[in-house]
C-alpha cells in the first residue's frame, strides 16, 4: 500500500511539472516548439506564410502553398569570379572566411569540382505521414536549415500541388538541433489520412 501511494504521489508531482515545450496550431498543421519561442505573423500573397521567433531571435518561416521553395532544386555553389567577389561587402567577405569557397578568375576557364563547393546537404526523413527533405548548410551557420515536403495535396507532375517549406537562415548549432527536433513533431492531420 505504501509503495502504491508513493508511486501515485510521484506521478502526480511529475504531471504537475511545467513543460518546457508548447504546441502551436496553425490549422493546417501543429508543431511542438520550446516554450520560449514565439509566433511570427506574415502576410502571404499566394500561400499561407507564417513563422516563429526563437529565443536567440532567429526567424523561422514556413510557406504552405503551390510555390513553396525547394532548396534542393537549385543547388547553390560557393564559387565566385574575382570580379563578383570584389563587389562583396566587408560583412559578406567576413562571413566567407570560415566557409569552404573558391574564388576563380573566370567560370569558363576554371577547373574545379562543383560538388566540393555545394552550399547545402540534403537527406530525407519522415514527418507525420510524408517524406520530407531536410536541408542544412555544409558550413555550419552559413545558409538555410529546414525542410521541404512536396505534394501534400495534388495530382500529376503538371498540376498544382500544395507544398510545405520551413526554413531558418544562419542558425547556430543548438538552434538548428532544436529546430529539427521541432520539425519532427509536425502533425499534418489535415493532409494525413
Amino acid at each position: 500500500m505504501r509503495k502504491t501511494l508513493s508511486i501515485l504521489i510521484l506521478i502526480l508531482i511529475l504531471s504537475c511539472e511545467k513543460s518546457d515545450y508548447k504546441t502551436i496550431d496553425y490549422e493546417a498543421f501543429e508543431i511542438t516548439v520550446p516554450k520560449n519561442w514565439s509566433e511570427y505573423e506574415i502576410n502571404g500573397i499566394d500561400s499561407y506564410v507564417s513563422g516563429l521567433i526563437t529565443d536567440k531571435n532567429d526567424t523561422l518561416i514556413f510557406d504552405l502553398g503551390w510555390y513553396s521553395p525547394d532548396l534542393t532544386k537549385n543547388p547553390e555553389v560557393l564559387v565566385f569570379e574575382q570580379s563578383e567577389y570584389a563587389e562583396f561587402s566587408d560583412k559578406q567577405k567576413k562571413q566567407l572566411k570560415n566557409v569552404k569557397h573558391l574564388v576563380i578568375e573566370d567560370f569558363l576557364t576554371a577547373e574545379y569540382d562543383a560538388k566540393d563547393y555545394l552550399k547545402y546537404e540534403f537527406q530525407t526523413d519522415s514527418i507525420d505521414c510524408f517524406v520530407a527533405k531536410f536541408i542544412k548548410p555544409k558550413n555550419k551557420g552559413f545558409g538555410a536549415s529546414g525542410i521541404y515536403i512536396d505534394s501534400l495535396i495534388g495530382g500529376g507532375p503538371n498540376s498544382n500541388k500544395t507544398r510545405l517549406s520551413f526554413y531558418g537562415n544562419n542558425l547556430s548549432d543548438s538552434t538548428q538541433v532544436e529546430f529539427f527536433s521541432a520539425l519532427k513533431t509536425i502533425k499534418l492531420t489535415k493532409y494525413c489520412e
